[in-house]
């Protein structure tokens, strides 16, 4: 399913549809959702953060910490992506106060129940995304839970919840781990570079790799491609078309700013161009901007 494929991270208000589509476009073999809350779900909304129809080789992401409400949502999801992912590695603290994210790291018994039970009533394969461990490292406990529930694949983050995303993720655990892991085992963490991701593959022994923040502004990275400035320019305009249809003119220019950011990285009039992002506030002011790049 995701063996010796590179692939676009979940990642909370960066991958919608625009973003996994132009990622898409430049190479990424498969991608997640943001993440969806099973709440939520339950009471009838996120409906929107969905795949489209046209979508293939897409995993939805979801988190939460109740057993039932996992299931429940999974029922419903099961319906619109290829796999369902399981987040237990968010570290940010507003989803780890629900218990949810790399808080399940801290309940074991929990998160295998999650997996099981997930596994006993869906008909799509499960998935899930951890860290190395909450405050400590324990990833081949994790490793030894998620096998034994009979989930499809894991991806591991080499940090841990206390390190949010500080220092380097330690890779060296991924060809540790990999000694014990019979199931596929995806590597995320620090992956800047095409390069980067055939490393964590090919030495480190990962059977697949996702890319988060690297692809913010840099979707060529799924392709190891050089963009020249007219595709850079090109790009951008499309990306940020794709959110109009979706959300709107207002509520995309809000949205696209930070992306925006990393399409600027690298260029030659990149901290002029920096200076003026918070003063765009419609279509034509981001594109009067952004034919001025160089």
């Amino acid at each position: 399913m995701l063996n010796g494929k590179i692939g676009l991270a979940p990642m909370a208000d960066y991958t919608d549809f625009a973003y996994r589509e132009i990622c898409r476009e430049y190479g990424a073999e498969f991608t997640f959702t943001e993440m969806i809350s099973i709440e939520a779900l339950v009471r009838n909304k996120s409906f929107n953060m969905f795949p489209k129809e046209r979508e293939k080789n897409i995993g939805i992401q979801l988190f939460g910490s109740n057993v039932d409400s996992f299931i429940k949502a999974g029922l419903i999801a099961q319906h619109y992506g290829d796999w369902i992912d399981i987040n237990a590695g968010c570290p940010v603290k507003k989803v780890i106060k629900k218990g949810a994210g790399s808080a399940l790291l801290k309940d074991l018994n929990k998160l295998g129940e999650i997996i099981r039970e997930l596994k006993r009533f869906l008909d799509v394969p499960v998935g899930v995304k951890v860290r190395l461990g909450f405050e400590d490292d324990i990833a081949e406990k994790i490793i030894e839970t998620i096998q034994k529930n009979k989930a499809d694949y894991v991806i591991v983050h080499t940090r841990t919840q206390k390190q949010l995303y500080s220092g380097k993720a330690n890779w060296k655990r991924i060809r540790e781990l990999k000694r014990i892991c019979e199931i596929p085992l995806g590597a995320s963490g620090d992956i800047y570079t095409y390069n980067d991701a055939k490393i964590l593959m090919n030495k480190y022994e990962a059977d697949f790799a996702i890319i988060a923040r690297g692809s913010i502004g840099n979707p060529w990275i799924f392709s190891n491609k050089n963009p020249d400035i007219d595709e850079i320019k090109k790009t951008i305009l499309k990306h940020v078309k794709l959110m109009i249809d979706d959300y709107g003119e207002e509520r995309t220019i809000r949205r696209f700013k930070k992306i925006f950011i990393g399409y600027t990285k690298g260029l030659k009039n990149a901290r002029e161009i920096r200076n003026q992002i918070p003063y765009i506030n419609s279509y034509d002011d981001l594109e009067k901007i952004v034919n001025e790049l160089n």
